[in-house]
């Protein structure tokens, strides 16, 4: 477990990349639901636990849907499982590096506010970076490319999660 754990640390310092990741379906599950397991904690820090297990469900979907469809598109399906792996492996280890930072956040005053923004805006860049270098390797294209597919992902997540919150506010009042 460790060795995994590590594993993932490294793909989010930039170290080791998606065809390092093992290619086991079994790794590959336990890693989705970490992943989903820390998207459900981070948003629970906002929203009613309901709605943190279903916007995290919502936005494992996306990327699920997104890697897979960016690796057919390229014609990579052998990489989908290490790519899967990698991705949510890494997305698992930002959130526990994030899950302070979102709490604080979620407590601070309006002057501590700033701090925690800029630190927050950082952990944004450093996951965008990371999730650019994972498609730099599956997809086998050039960074800036890359960069602008893990920027799609982004925006679609963020503006499926807004749409889904917004539903979900309608439907709850």
């Amino acid at each position: 477990m460790i060795r995994w754990l590590r594993f993932y640390l490294d793909v989010c310092l930039l170290k080791a990349s998606p065809q390092d990741a093992p290619s086991s379906t079994s790794i590959q599950y336990l890693t989705i639901l970490a992943y989903w397991a820390a998207g459900v904690v981070l948003t629970s820090l906002n929203q009613t636990f309901l709605a943190a297990i279903f916007i995290a469900l919502v936005q494992t979907i996306l990327v699920l849907f997104f890697i897979n469809l960016s690796l057919w598109i390229r014609k990579f399906p052998d990489r989908i499982i290490q790519t899967v792996t990698a991705f949510t492996g890494s997305g698992f280890i930002i959130s526990l590096v994030a899950l302070p930072v979102i709490f604080m956040l979620s407590q601070a005053d309006v002057t501590s506010n700033v701090i925690y923004s800029l630190f927050w805006v950082t952990l944004v860049i450093w996951e965008t970076v990371v999730v650019a270098n994972i498609f730099r390797h599956a997809l086998e294209i050039p960074l800036y490319a890359s960069m602008g597919v893990a920027l799609i992902l982004m925006y679609m997540s963020f503006a499926i999660t807004l749409r889904f919150l917004k539903l979900m506010s309608v439907t709850l009042t």
